[in-house]
């Protein structure tokens, strides 16, 4: 893919994703999308059109975070042919109650017009320990 079309579907993307349009992001994934999250963060990959789109729109940010407290800022997006970075910001609050702030970056690959595999890159420890799965006490 160009450069201009991969930023035009990412861009397309990262709106659906901020409006929890699951939909769209579904028609903006290929049949075979995979979603890697960082090993650490204990779950995933996800791999399936569907199977994405539900998770990215609830499925597992939901079990962490008042949905309707997530808020997401785009920093900056870089895209060079096929692939886009994006380095972003999630707020929230927990459901435990905890405000949560953590930055991020998620690279797109994208194939044939749509976004064929996510690599989200992110700080899970401070996100264990904001969402109280962690402690830095030693024993």
């Amino acid at each position: 893919m160009q450069t201009s079309e991969t930023r035009a579907v990412v861009q397309r993307f990262l709106e659906a994703r901020a409006a929890n349009d699951r939909g769209q992001l579904v028609e903006l994934l290929t049949d075979d999308a995979e979603w890697y999250p960082p090993a650490s963060a204990g779950f995933g990959p996800f791999r399936g059109r569907d199977t994405v789109a539900d998770a990215l729109s609830g499925g597992a940010a939901g079990r962490l975070f008042d949905q309707s407290t997530v808020r997401r800022t785009v920093h900056r997006l870089i895209v060079e042919d096929d692939i886009a970075v994006a380095l972003q910001q999630l707020n929230a609050t927990t459901r435990k109650g905890a405000v949560y702030e953590n930055q991020y970056c998620w690279v797109y690959s994208c194939r044939d017009g749509r976004i064929a595999r996510l690599d989200e890159y992110v700080d899970t420890l401070h996100a264990a320990l904001v969402l109280g799965t962690a402690s830095l006490t030693r024993r």
